[in-house]
């Protein structure tokens, strides 16, 4: 409910419509029309906030078709970044069921509008079984322990990345700058990993993905917790580095964070 009044406050004083425009009675004309429709919005473009508190809802609206016989229509943004429609494709959701919106308004027969999700555990295997499938194989067995890299970020970068992963490597980590792969093979990878280290940032979503990892989480100034309540759903063991802060961006302690890794490797022999 907290999360739904928030939304609905930003639409209110930022957004373009619905609510500023019915608060003034002019409210556009609906340019389309729609039968049985659901919103499929996330709070904000980001990869953390679709896939945690957004994704959920197909499960929800899986259940809604089940159980009534009805055929839903997703509406989502016209811009949708790329994972998007690559998650929507991933869950098999037909393409015919799919409108992005260019209109401000919509005329629909049969509005669904699903609960917002509360951050559990079978929603997120929903997630990995639908996607992954029961006997899911990854291409990059091998490599099982993840450092994800922000160097294409304009926040949180890691200034002594090189140092970080000359260590790193002696550990068997691999690099990888998420953005730049399909969400397909993140997924796989993320289900294969063993530790996975990152500054904080919305690639470390891809742990939904993951049956029995570690975490490690890289901060600096800025210390948030939804990665670590995230992990603590998923049933996964989560450790935070505290770094130096420099502006955005953050400079790791290499031998501090070693002994966290040393430490990880030892609890899992």
């Amino acid at each position: 409910m907290q999360a739904m009044m928030a939304m609905l406050s930003r639409e209110l004083f930022f957004g373009q419509f619905p609510l500023k425009a019915l608060v003034r009675k002019t409210a556009p004309e609906a340019a389309g029309s729609l039968g049985t429709a659901a919103p499929l919005i996330p709070r904000y473009p980001n990869y953390y906030h679709w896939m945690v508190e957004t994704v959920p809802k197909i499960r929800y609206l899986r259940r809604f078709e089940e159980s009534t016989g009805e055929s839903v229509t997703l509406v989502i943004p016209q811009d949708s970044p790329p994972f998007v429609g690559e998650t929507l494709q991933a869950l098999d959701w037909p393409e015919s069921r799919i409108e992005r919106a260019t209109e401000p308004a919509y005329a629909v027969e049969n509005l669904v509008v699903p609960s917002f999700p509360q951050r559990r555990a079978a929603d997120f295997e929903w997630i990995r079984r639908r996607i992954l499938g029961e006997s899911a194989t990854s291409p990059e067995a091998d490599a099982n322990n993840v450092y994800i890299s922000r160097a294409g970020a304009v926040e949180r970068q890691v200034l002594n990345e090189d140092a970080v992963m000359e260590m790193l490597s002696d550990h068997g980590f691999e690099r990888y700058r998420l953005e730049d792969r399909p969400l397909m093979r993140n997924a796989r990878l993320f289900s294969e990993a063993d530790i996975v280290v990152a500054p904080h940032g919305a690639g470390i979503t891809d742990i939904v993905f993951s049956t029995d990892c570690t975490v490690i989480e890289l901060f600096g100034d800025k210390v948030k917790q939804p990665y670590e309540i995230l992990a603590s759903v998923l049933d996964l063991d989560y450790r935070a580095v505290y770094c130096e802060a420099e502006s955005a961006d953050i400079r790791v302690d290499v031998d501090e964070l070693e002994k966290v890794v040393a430490a990880v490797e030892r609890e899992d022999q």
